[in-house]
């Protein structure tokens, strides 16, 4: 199997694993089949690759689009499943129409250590339809927003690290594995799914290209509800630049625009005046107070609740 830059060779004497190769002919990486069965067709695969972050994408979608064309054009296999590690390109991944169907923990050893993968799976009547841009981005006056992946998981702890003190009086009260790659990898997993289905929305704010703060979308209701809630932060050099009122007005055009909602909801805490400085500019409007609704800090905490409809 090859094309222009991605050649698939099957390793002489063994054949279920496979040499993945880039067009200098160096081996980028590995496929192993786990699984075949034609009469229930089905097929499952591990996946090593070697190159890693941005420069990873394009190959490895290569070398996974090969591997289905051959299996479901040529073996007439209708579901696989993939088997990657944890730090793996995912967009490669769902921009082919994979679904990430879960984590399976400790399952592959590496230096000695033990490492999660992640379980992608397809089916051959999603990649033959599949056409949708997964990598979300929205931009508009030097701010960009980006949909968040697991592959931003140390950017995301960078972030919270230096963050903990100033966010710890506005945020929920969390313990010390929050801070750790592997949770942080975790919740990104989660988030993403969530944005797959339909369901919540993680963008990673940027300035210049640098990661700057967070805006969450969460319990997006379709039906007759059309509503969902926001919730954001920025980090403590980048407030009071009037970055958060942009992404926010950036965010608030995605929801009532492109996924046709009617009603976004927000709350702050009764004292945190910036962020409600923030909603107001942003056309927000004031319900009231909802008593002890988050446990922040160590206590529960009255916040004031704001809305806003689409006009």
């Amino acid at each position: 199997m090859s094309v222009q830059n991605i050649t698939i060779t099957n390793v002489t004497g063994i054949e279920s694993e496979y040499i993945i190769k880039d067009k200098l002919g160096i081996n980028i990486g590995r496929v192993f089949i786990i699984e075949l069965i034609k009469e229930k067709k089905y097929c499952s695969f591990r996946i090593k690759f070697y190159k890693q972050g941005k420069e990873s994408y394009e190959p490895l979608k290569d070398a996974l689009r090969m591997f289905l064309k051959s299996l479901f054009n040529n073996m007439d296999i209708f579901k696989v499943n993939v088997l990657a590690d944890e730090n793996i390109n995912v967009y490669a991944f769902t921009d082919l129409g994979f679904e990430i169907e879960g984590i399976v923990s400790c399952s592959d050893v590496s230096n000695n250590e033990m490492h999660h993968e992640i379980l992608f799976g397809i089916n051959q009547a999603v990649y033959d339809t599949f056409d949708i841009d997964k990598k979300l981005s929205l931009s508009e006056k030097g701010i960009e927003l980006r949909i968040l992946t697991p592959v931003d998981a140390e950017v995301l702890l960078d972030y919270y690290t230096r963050n903990k003190d100033y966010l710890k009086p506005y945020e929920p009260t969390r313990d010390e594995s929050f801070y750790t790659l592997e949770v942080q990898r975790r919740i990104l997993m989660d988030s993403y799914k969530q944005y797959l289905n339909g369901t919540a929305l993680n963008f990673g704010i940027y300035k210049d290209d640098k990661f700057i703060g967070k805006v969450q979308v969460s319990n997006i209701i379709i039906g007759i509800f059309k509503s969902c809630f926001v919730g954001y932060s920025i980090d403590m050099l980048e407030q009071g630049k009037g970055y958060m009122k942009k992404a926010l007005n950036i965010c608030m055009d995605y929801i009532f625009n492109e996924l046709q909602l009617h009603r976004i909801e927000a709350t702050t805490l009764v004292d945190n005046y910036r962020s409600q400085n923030v909603l107001s500019a942003c056309g927000f409007k004031k319900i009231g107070v909802s008593e002890k609704y988050l446990y922040i800090n160590g206590k529960w905490r009255d916040h004031l609740i704001f809305y806003k409809i689409r006009n």
